[in-house]
């Protein structure tokens, strides 16, 4: 049987909400990030003049979740990446395929990709939480 124009319609307004969707789950995850990130940075801060072993130890874990953010990041590009192929497989089916020549459109601008900026955030508090630890380090060796 074959489906009809509303029923691909259907399915493609379906599969378009669920990419917008993800983007929301996407941002969700960014904000619980940046959320737990500043709070770390602003405890580290806070415990540099109490303990350094502790400043070591909170810039250890910051480093292994800026490493989940970004893996965060590549998994939802990865799922909408998905996603954007099926809709353009539906497309196919259809008058005029808006996301398709929307991509073409885009990539004539010859602009970064919103997803590689956003993973050079992950990498900043990355690179913060490596000068916390040998800050740390130094101050432990008595050298600062």
């Amino acid at each position: 049987m074959e489906p009809t124009q509303e029923t691909i319609f259907r399915q493609y307004e379906l599969m378009v909400n669920s990419s917008l969707q993800v983007t929301n789950w996407r941002q969700g995850a960014n904000n619980f990030f940046l959320a737990v990130n500043a709070a770390l940075l602003t405890i580290a801060a806070y415990l540099y003049s109490l303990s350094p072993i502790t400043g070591i130890v909170i810039g250890a874990m910051g480093i292994c979740i800026a490493v989940l953010w970004h893996s965060t990041i590549v998994y939802f590009k990865a799922l909408n990446k998905a996603k954007f192929s099926v809709i353009e497989e539906m497309e196919k089916q259809l008058p005029i395929p808006m996301f398709q020549l929307e991509y073409l459109h885009f990539k004539k601008e010859n602009t970064n990709i919103a997803t590689h900026i956003e993973c050079g955030i992950p990498w900043l508090f990355g690179l913060a939480y490596v000068l916390m630890i040998i800050l740390n380090i130094l101050k432990v060796g008595k050298i600062i």
